[in-house]
């Protein structure tokens, strides 16, 4: 007894000092993206409405993209040394570094900017997800619970194919032009790298944790325990309820789990399908446009499919 009292307070504890680590990340990324606000503000009216000299504007617009770009420029150089070249750090830091080699300052800034932002909404929802596990994994000490399940599994891979062939995309847009073409060099070099922006996979990384997490919380105030989201695509699939734990006297508890796993694939897909229409349509405007599709609106459109699946996401709350 004292040793189940000693590894729950041990496990209590951990969970105690993991959350509060969590909570002081994010105020530090919070005060990044406010800071890092400020400054680009500051160099956006400077540049745009007031005769300052040169140097005002840029030295605002470095230490803005410093501030919240210099850990994802160096996640990337550390990814690439590591054999992963092909991700979303990968694709700003080209997409934001090339803007400053064509001399769009601004843009570059803010493509950096709206991926932190982005990324800190990203971390938020996909936090309450894990929370949510951790929160059970207290419930039944000594018991392993997997956070990813196939389809989340599929999310990765996916990730993996996709992000390589919006790069040779970018880079074939890049170059076919001017090449063979003759058009200008700047220009396509500007609607390449708005299609790295664009691509981005991260608004499409999000979508399956985010509806499994909802549904599992809605299974949750039912006083049903869903160990992982695995576990709710096995009974959508089989009817098997391994890895769900129904309270005695809730006679309706195995079929509200399967009326919630089968509407967190559903939403998990309309995620899917919705952020990759959205960027379809983009992606062709920053391409055919006539006038170039401004890089910043591109990094928006992303933040915005975040957005929206989370907005999606929440249906799987309201299971009856």
């Amino acid at each position: 007894m004292a040793h189940e009292h000693t590894h729950e307070h041990e496990h209590t504890h951990d969970h105690s000092h993991n959350h509060e680590n969590f909570d002081a990340i994010k105020q530090q990324e919070r005060a990044k993206i406010i800071i890092a606000a400020v400054f680009f503000a500051i160099g956006y009216v400077a540049e745009e409405f007031l005769a300052l000299p040169e140097f005002v504007h840029l030295v605002c617009f470095a230490v803005s993209y410093i501030t919240v770009g210099f850990g994802v420029v160096r996640n990337a150089v550390e990814d690439i040394l590591g054999g992963n070249i092909f991700n979303e750090c990968f694709m700003i830091s080209i997409a934001s570094l090339g803007a400053f080699v064509i001399q769009e300052f601004g843009e570059g800034c803010a493509v950096m900017l709206l991926y932190a932002i982005g990324e800190y909404i990203h971390g938020l929802a996909l936090s309450k997800s894990k929370k949510q596990i951790r929160e059970i994994e207290h419930l039944e000490h000594g018991t392993h619970i997997h956070e990813t399940g196939e389809s989340e599994s599929f999310i990765a891979y996916f990730a993996k194919v996709y992000t390589p062939i919006i790069c040779a995309l970018s880079l074939l847009i890049i170059l076919i032009p001017p090449v063979f073409m003759h058009a200008a060099w700047r220009e396509w070099i500007y609607r390449g790298l708005s299609v790295l922006v664009i691509g981005c996979p991260c608004a499409i990384v999000i979508s399956v944790p985010l509806s499994f997490s909802c549904a599992i919380d809605s299974c949750t105030r039912k006083g049903i325990i869903i160990y992982h989201s695995n576990a709710l695509e096995k009974l959508h699939k089989t009817g098997e309820g391994e890895g769900i734990i129904v309270p005695d006297g809730n006679a309706f508890g195995l079929a509200f789990a399967k009326k919630a796993a089968k509407k967190a694939i559903i939403i998990a897909r309309e995620n899917v399908y919705i952020a990759l229409g959205v960027k379809a349509v983009v992606l062709v405007l920053a391409v055919f446009m006539e006038k170039e599709l401004p890089m910043w609106l591109a990094a928006f459109s992303d933040v915005g499919i975040a957005g929206l699946a989370i907005l999606n996401s929440l249906r799987s709350l309201r299971i009856k």
